[in-house]
């Protein structure tokens, strides 16, 4: 099965104050033929391998070229990493991405090191938008609306200065909502950044299921639980918001609960389907929506449809649905959202999702070194190529920060669009 994967967050701004800790040595420092052997199979993978229609990968060359002195300069392997994905991102495509060993640690382990906060700029300092639970921030008694306006006494840019190697503490000064200030020293430590999914009740027809991510720590069970109590509610709102994507597989259980197994959500466009295209149609030129559409009428192209799962103990709500996404929403949130809009009638509030939809692997490469590198396209049943594109909201609802115990914004416009709908006609049916 092919997976989605993010490495990093599609919410720019929204980062963890976390890092490696780990004292390992550096990969490429001093080391110029092992930068040389990394960036060859990388233009082995990009000529060879990987595949978006209508993008010349073999390109490649000319964009590594313009980025040579900060490949030369980088001393280590996260500068190394930056000045790769520089010339990477000039392609204008997602999931394109190379990974360092300490981020292929993190991925593998879900845990990385550092005080466990989510936080974003503003004027005032960093404002903390969650604190992970049991991690050095949540001892300390540092808490959501909290801003931080020192970082070892200087005003903090970004993260800079937070994180660190694990063991070692960091000084801060916190703005609490009360206005007063605290000094915090806080010591670096391993933390998980598995989030599982949630439900609340927002009123006794309304539940909230919360769903953070679609990769492998995407908890199935937990979900079935989830949802044998929001099956319950007359309205379900879906929240995706920072939800960066992660594997089909998981996407389509979760579609189960909404969808008909029997009914496809959308096409993937792979380099085999467009060459067959091309031949059998005698046209030079590739539209993926209209690949999209001619190869689902050919039964040879079964397995390119995206479908929910067949469960035997599935069900499908009935009730009216909201879907929430933002500009971390990416990949396979991309796709649940499109798919919940397209065939279930569900509405999307919030801000336009990433664009950033294209099946894609990530094989280990020299040295521990990751490649993630897009195989296929992704056009929705209703023609929407959401790569480049996103997935733009019926009702717009721009929530930068998300305080518990705050008004949330989008939730409160979803309930009003829910009020608006009114119930549906057999209590559980649009």
């Amino acid at each position: 099965m092919f997976g989605f994967r993010r490495i990093l967050p599609f919410a720019l701004g929204l980062t963890f104050a976390s890092a490696s800790g780990l004292a390992t040595a550096q990969t490429v420092d001093n080391k110029p033929e092992v930068k040389a052997e990394i960036l060859k199979r990388i233009e082995e993978i990009l000529t060879t391998q990987a595949y978006v229609p209508n993008i010349d990968f073999s390109k490649w060359t000319s964009f590594l070229e313009a980025e040579r002195k900060k490949l030369d300069d980088a001393k280590n392997d996260d500068e190394f990493g930056q000045a790769v994905n520089e010339a990477l991102r000039k392609f204008g495509a997602s999931h394109v991405f190379l990974g360092t060993p300490r981020m292929e640690e993190q991925r593998r382990t879900s845990k990385v090191v550092g005080i466990g906060i989510t936080s974003m700029q503003t004027p005032d300092g960093l404002l903390i938008t969650r604190v992970v639970a049991g991690a050095s921030a949540e001892k300390a008694g540092m808490v959501p609306g909290d801003v931080i306006i020192e970082v070892e006494g200087k005003k903090p840019v970004g993260t800079s200065g937070i994180p660190g190697v694990e063991g070692t503490d960091v000084h801060l000064k916190v703005k609490r909502d009360d206005a007063s200030v605290k000094a915090f020293t806080l010591t670096r430590k391993p933390f998980s950044t598995v989030r599982k999914e949630e439900l609340a009740w927002l009123n006794p027809e309304t539940a909230k299921v919360a769903v953070y991510t679609f990769d492998r720590v995407y908890d199935r069970e937990n979900v079935d639980k989830l949802f044998e109590e929001a099956y319950k509610a007359k309205n379900i709102v879906l929240d995706l918001r920072d939800n960066g994507g992660g594997l089909v597989f998981n996407l389509q259980h979760l579609l189960s609960k909404f969808i008909d197994p029997s009914k496809a959500v959308g096409t993937f466009i792979n380099r085999s389907v467009v060459d067959k295209y091309k031949a059998e149609t005698k046209k030079p030129d590739v539209d993926v929506n209209e690949v999209a559409a001619w190869s689902r009428k050919d039964p040879r192209f079964a397995r390119q449809q995206v479908l929910p799962l067949k469960l035997a103990s599935s069900q499908q709500f009935k009730g009216n649905v909201v879907v929430l996404v933002n500009q971390g929403s990416g990949s396979a949130s991309e796709m649940c959202a499109a798919a919940l809009k397209e065939l279930d009638g569900a509405r999307i509030i919030g801000t336009k999702s990433a664009g950033a939809v294209l099946v894609s692997v990530i094989p280990r490469i020299n040295y521990n070194f990751t490649m993630q590198y897009p195989i296929s396209d992704y056009v929705t049943v209703r023609g929407l190529r959401i790569e480049g594109h996103g997935i733009e909201p019926d009702v717009t609802a721009d929530v930068r920060a998300r305080i518990p115990g705050k008004p949330d914004v989008a939730v409160d416009k979803a309930l009003m669009l829910l009020h608006r709908m009114g119930s549906p006609d057999t209590g559980q049916g649009r």
